[in-house]
């Protein structure tokens, strides 16, 4: 039941941000743009997903390689690699 209120809430604040936005661009009257906004739009949303996709491939990248486990938890003891012996922390190379 929390889910579904979640995700109604979700949906909503979806719906009243999109009839905020429609209700500016008429607000606005007639726009016109240019040649060069258009491409420098289309640069702009093609680089933050491409930022977007990088970001997510480092997280899954990190996530399997076991790098996520070496995150420090407070309360828990130090972990350093036996340098002595050539031991290296599990998750790396």
């Amino acid at each position: 039941m929390r889910g579904l209120l979640t995700v109604a809430l979700l949906v909503g604040l979806l719906g009243a941000t999109a009839g905020v936005m429609v209700w500016a661009w008429q607000e606005m009257g007639e726009v016109e743009i240019s040649r060069h906004g258009l491409i420098a739009l289309a640069v702009g949303a093609l680089a933050t997903f491409a930022l977007g996709a990088g970001l997510m491939a480092l997280v899954f990248f990190s996530s399997r390689r076991g790098y996520d486990d070496q995150a420090y938890r407070p309360g828990d003891p130090p972990q350093r690699p036996d340098r002595a012996n050539g031991q290296r922390p599990p998750g790396q190379p």
